[in-house]
């Protein structure tokens, strides 16, 4: 998926179902249904906007849908650097992929990129380091909401048809990587 040798690479079973590293990270342990990763640094997913070349190594644990799902999960991380961040991807190919989480940019923020060729950034001012964050897609359609006090709140919406590879995913763009986790993941679909 995000590279040729993707097929090759050991699949694991956790949280009821096969998922496979995009890049494997720095260390990983999953426990007490809570997945831990060292996300390695001069790592992101992005594409073109600003000017910048693409890039496309981040780590994402990844499990194939084929049609309309649900994916929620409580991600966040030990955020060190500017750019680090963490959340859920949505990832059709290196051109075309959905990620949303917690970014740090001097504070945190609850962030969405969406590519299609080019990348397009949305962010909100966020209060923690932490975030309950859903995707649903529907007929292509994917809506991202984030649980605020039991509440679910939509975000972004986009088209990103087709089969796709969905899980939690981190990046550390400038700095020398950071500890993510993952919890509470569910998955339907």
């Amino acid at each position: 998926m995000s590279s040729p040798d993707a097929e090759e690479r050991a699949e694991t079973e956790i949280f009821g179902r096969r998922w496979t590293w995009s890049r494997e990270p720095v260390g990983w342990a999953f426990a007490a249904e809570t997945l831990t990763w060292r996300c390695p640094g001069g790592t992101d997913y992005w594409r073109t906007t600003e000017g910048l070349e693409p890039v496309h190594n981040g780590c994402s644990l990844l499990t194939r849908v084929e049609a309309d799902f649900e994916l929620e999960l409580l991600v966040g991380g030990e955020f060190a650097d500017r750019y680090d961040q963490a959340g859920l991807m949505v990832l059709a190919s290196e051109e075309r992929w959905l990620k949303a989480g917690i970014e740090v940019d001097g504070e945190h923020w609850l962030s969405a990129v969406h590519t299609r060729d080019e990348s397009d950034w949305s962010r909100e001012r966020w209060n923690g380091s932490q975030a309950r964050i859903r995707a649903v897609r529907t007929d292509g359609t994917i809506e991202v909401s984030t649980d605020e006090s039991g509440r679910w709140r939509i975000f972004r919406t986009l088209f990103l048809p087709g089969p796709v590879a969905v899980g939690p995913y981190s990046c550390a763009p400038k700095g020398a990587g950071f500890e993510a986790r993952a919890s509470a993941l569910r998955l339907a679909g």
